[in-house]
């Protein structure tokens, strides 16, 4: 296992390498992972926007106005909303959280990478670290409240998959349901209960929800599973490249999923 600093669409980026993985962290942008190549195969993982430079964002943007690719942490909402409790209430909380658009801070130790970051509107330090271990990364994650007051947050995981057609998506059983979270030409009602994976749509057609289609002018589909996690884990399986990315989490800290 190596670890050095290199550059990413000329900006100062953390890599993590062994015999099987090799991933880049950009610690000033969030701390995104912005790479994983799975070596033995020579595939990149994760979404790669188009372009050679870094799409710069400021505090508070949108998150669609930046990269857009890559694995970002969500923290301490997922949308743009207003903070309800006491101290902090009417507090603006911006689009995907604070920490995805400010820089953290970091120190690189032998076998792994620690990461931390301070609020901006809000008392807090979220920390993580970052490992590598033949063909996994593993994740840590820690959120300390700076002050006496509880904090209602939401943490969320927001990885961009450089998926293709015919992927699908892998879940436990007895999540059978989603819920629509985008109006769209596809799946037309916000907020509609659907099964899945296989769902009925108004015309009457059968639609995969959880394989990726061929290029098409539906846009996007965005869902939450409407049943808790039943086990920790999720599977996008391509068939094509005899691939697994598999991701595990603690279910009881962890117990929503979606996808979109």
């Amino acid at each position: 296992m190596n670890i050095s600093t290199g550059k990413y669409k000329k900006e100062k980026s953390i890599v993590m390498e062994n015999d099987v993985l090799k991933a880049m962290v950009l610690p000033y942008w969030g701390s995104k992972i912005v790479s994983i190549i799975y070596k033995p195969k020579n595939i990149e993982l994760l979404w790669q926007n188009p372009g050679t430079d870094y799409k710069r964002t400021r505090y508070g943007d949108l998150f669609e106005s930046g990269e857009f690719s890559g694995f970002d942490e969500m923290f301490p909402t997922i949308s743009r909303c207003m903070y309800e409790g006491f101290p902090w209430e009417g507090i603006e909380l911006p689009d995907h959280g604070e920490v995805w658009s400010i820089p953290w801070m970091y120190e690189i130790a032998e076998e792994s990478v620690s990461l931390w970051v301070y609020g901006v509107r809000f008392p807090y330090r979220l920390e993580k670290i970052v490992m590598l271990e033949e063909d996994c990364i593993y994740l840590k994650y820690r959120a300390v409240n700076l002050s006496s007051f509880p904090l209602d947050f939401i943490w969320a995981a927001h990885p961009l998959f450089n998926t293709s057609e015919e992927m699908e998506l892998i879940v436990p059983q007895g999540m059978g349901h989603i819920i629509n979270s985008v109006s769209g030409p596809r799946l037309k009602k916000y907020g509609e209960i659907l099964d899945f994976p296989d769902t009925l749509l108004e015309d009457g057609s059968t639609f995969h929800l959880g394989r990726m289609p061929a290029r098409n002018d539906f846009g996007y589909q965005k869902y939450y599973f409407s049943e808790k996690m039943t086990e920790g884990w999720c599977i996008l399986y391509d068939r094509k490249k005899s691939l697994n990315i598999g991701m595990c989490f603690p279910k009881e800290k962890v117990p929503i999923l979606a996808s979109g």
